[in-house]
């Protein structure tokens, strides 16, 4: 019985390490189409060298205007309110039933409002909205998992506040996003925020980032930042629902253990001539989590201690960059109370020397200090040295107006162990008015990838800002 017990359980935290380890650098937030919601990126400024080196087209924000006729002058509605609407549709030309043909016709409104006070701070909020009419039109059998999460949702997401107390302290407090790190791809450093890992491999990790309730002070001396965070609430990577396109498995029931305490982090950075450099450290708790069997089957996420540093230098055309990062106290189910070490480490380098145009290559490797082979009865087995390589191209066309995009990402010292690769056009087709359609492949390779290599699509979507 506990064998069978285990064998079920054991779904919940690999289906958590598919999303978070395997995934992370790729999925959507809910919408395969939004910008990333008030990210706050870990700089001392935004005259930093690496400015240029951004694979995103600026996209500027839209006027909210009242387009009626009422008068030669346009009268603004609601000042500082803007939003998106988007249509998203996406077909699965390789996928089994329910998941196959038409997957996707979703409906979405991100509203963002933001207002500035005279004393130059600042109030942040936004929030989205969806509802997903395909699984009114199909008669299939989707599981109540995949509907709960799919067919529609209302979620809130940035709902901050933020100012300078002097000329060399700032104050930030609120539902927020910070950043550590420079990968696009690769997580090494930037543990801070969950993700939404519900559809994988279709957007960057910058429109994955779930904002969570934080306070920080970021004091200014010199050449370098000093933050200190206290992060007020505790939630964690929203995984693929059971019964679903990337999570097939029937759902165990299994209790997931609620937190109200507070944890902490600390960064500390320096920006000088043509290269910067960052140290971090946080105790918080475990995103991925492990099955905790007694007294009852709980998934639970145990605090871990992470320091680590990520370094940036710019040569000419040429970025280059690298992360290092040691947990402790990590557990696994296949282990349970035994802890473990992990060093993760990541080399990158971004080239921008033709125009219009960012290459870039990130590698990394995670090591289990003190293995245990027991970590390979996980249903994804865990090994001692886990590889995962990023290639990406991006390329602006037509006065910036049209960016082709490729991805590639593979995991396994020799490139062999699964991944995908993603490749999507955007057109901005007018004012306001945007286009984006795409494909998604999916490799199979490990027993991960084997499960999902069935499930390639294309994607398009139509968003107006305004």
């Amino acid at each position: 019985m506990l064998k069978r017990r285990l064998s079920g359980l054991s779904i919940v935290a690999v289906m958590s390490l598919y999303s978070t380890a395997t995934y992370a650098q790729e999925i959507d937030m809910s919408g395969f189409d939004d910008d990333p919601v008030g990210v706050q990126k870990d700089k001392a400024s935004e005259d930093s060298l690496l400015d240029g080196f951004s694979d995103e087209t600026p996209s500027g924000h839209f006027d909210d205007k009242n387009r009626n006729d009422i008068s030669e002058d346009e009268v603004e509605l609601i000042t500082g309110l803007t939003g998106k609407f988007t249509q998203f549709a996406s077909y699965s030309y390789s996928g089994t039933k329910p998941h196959n043909n038409i997957t996707s016709l979703r409906t979405s409104l991100l509203l963002d409002y933001e207002h500035k006070f005279e004393n130059g701070w600042r109030f942040k909020i936004n929030a989205k909205t969806y509802y997903d009419t395909i699984y009114d039109l199909r008669d299939q059998s989707y599981s109540k998992d995949e509907l709960n999460e799919f067919q529609s949702e209302l979620r809130l997401y940035d709902a901050y506040v933020e100012g300078s107390i002097s000329d060399s302290v700032d104050f930030k407090v609120g539902r927020q996003v910070v950043v550590w790190g420079r990968s696009d791809t690769i997580r090494i450093t930037d543990i801070l925020n969950p993700l939404d890992n519900r559809r994988p491999a279709i957007v960057d990790i910058e429109d994955l980032r779930l904002p969570i309730a934080m306070a920080k002070i970021d004091w200014f001396v010199g050449n370098w930042r000093i933050t200190p965070i206290a992060i007020l609430e505790q939630h964690f990577s929203l995984n693929p629902p059971f019964g679903s396109a990337f999570n097939p498995m029937p759902n165990p029931n299994l209790t997931e253990e609620n937190y109200n305490d507070v944890s902490y982090a600390l960064s500390v950075g320096g920006e000088f001539s043509g290269w910067d450099i960052n140290f971090y450290a946080a105790r918080v708790r475990d995103d991925i989590g492990y099955v905790k069997f007694a007294p009852a089957p709980t998934l639970t996420h145990d605090k871990v201690n992470m320091v680590g540093t990520a370094l940036n230098v710019l040569s000419g055309s040429w970025l280059f960059k690298a992360e290092l990062a040691y947990f402790d106290g990590l557990k696994y189910t296949s282990t349970q109370n035994k802890s473990f070490q992990r060093t993760d480490a990541l080399v990158g380098a971004e080239y921008n020397g033709i125009a219009d145009t960012l290459i870039s290559y990130d590698v990394s490797l995670r090591h289990v200090n003190n293995y245990d082979t027991r970590l390979l009865n996980e249903i994804n087995p865990l090994e001692k040295n886990t590889y995962q390589h990023a290639f990406r191209v991006s390329t602006d066309l037509m006065n910036a107006t049209v960016k082709l995009n490729y991805l590639i990402s593979l995991f396994g010292e020799k490139l062999d162990e699964g991944g995908f690769q993603r490749a999507w056009v955007k057109y901005e087709l007018s004012d306001g008015i945007n286009i984006n359609v795409g494909v998604v492949d999916y490799i199979g390779g490990s027993p991960l990838f084997d499960t999902v290599k069935e499930s390639d699509m294309v994607f398009s979507d139509i968003s107006y800002s305004f």
